[in-house]
């Protein structure tokens, strides 16, 4: 876990960690974020969400597709944002946005194993982090359809406001209408907003604030959600998660 380097030295540089009030976890705090990793992370968290809802069940495949690059490429910029750097290959797997044409395109298919190598190898506190909070989205979601649905649609930076629309109805739709799709759809947000968060935090902090702040995890963390709550894809996630 981020104890690993609890000074921010040695292989994961980006930031620092302390004990939390949680037994077993870590407060993160992220430190400054070279200029090309800042731009790349506001880049990454858009994926070419779909902007009309059907229910056949190839759209909901490919939905399920989408979720999982869009969650791993968010995890493997937090590989990079903790790691201060990134190399070319990760660079550019990054910069491949999710969609339908991207998940069709056979020179695309090994983007997101890639993805996962680099998501897995991340301290399983950062992983658990991001799961802690999906499972959060999943028991108390009062709330979480619109604010999803508008998140994901934001950080999709569409080209009008006719998409930006279209996409938050179609992504909220889908939280309403397939419970089944819920467990990718928080993930996505979860890894989504923990990368704007890191990112955030960097730029008005370095590595805590003077009031003693808590980073950029909840304290207590929500609990860890079932295996049965989360698509099958997510398993090697929440074995990273447990450590």
């Amino acid at each position: 876990m981020s104890s690993e380097n609890p000074t921010g030295a040695g292989p994961w540089p980006g930031y620092r960690s302390k004990p939390s009030y949680d037994p077993g976890q870590s407060l993160v705090f992220p430190g400054p974020v070279p200029a090309e990793l800042r731009a790349l992370g506001q880049e990454v968290r858009a994926a070419d969400w779909p902007v009309r809802l059907a229910f056949r069940a190839s759209r909901m495949a490919l939905l399920d597709t989408m979720c999982r690059w869009q969650t791993l490429r968010a995890l493997a910029c937090v590989h990079a944002l903790a790691a201060g750097a990134a190399d070319a290959r990760l660079l550019g797997d990054l910069r491949v946005v999710p969609g339908p044409e991207t998940a069709a395109d056979p020179a695309l298919s090994e983007v997101p194993a890639r993805l996962e190598r680099y998501a897995l190898e991340l301290p399983p506190d950062l992983v658990d982090a991001v799961v802690r909070d999906a499972g959060g989205l999943l028991t108390d979601n009062r709330f979480t359809a619109s604010v999803l649905g508008a998140g994901l649609s934001a950080d999709s930076c569409p080209a009008d406001t006719d998409v930006a629309v279209s996409r938050a109805v179609v992504l909220t739709s889908y939280w309403y209408e397939t419970p089944e799709q819920r467990g990718a759809l928080a993930l996505v947000w979860s890894a989504n907003l923990f990368v704007r968060s890191w990112l955030w935090w960097s730029a008005s902090f370095t590595y805590g604030d003077p009031a003693g702040g808590i980073g950029i995890t909840a304290d207590p963390r929500p609990a860890r959600p079932a295996a049965s709550a989360l698509p099958a894809w997510a398993a090697p996630l929440l074995d990273r998660a447990a450590g």
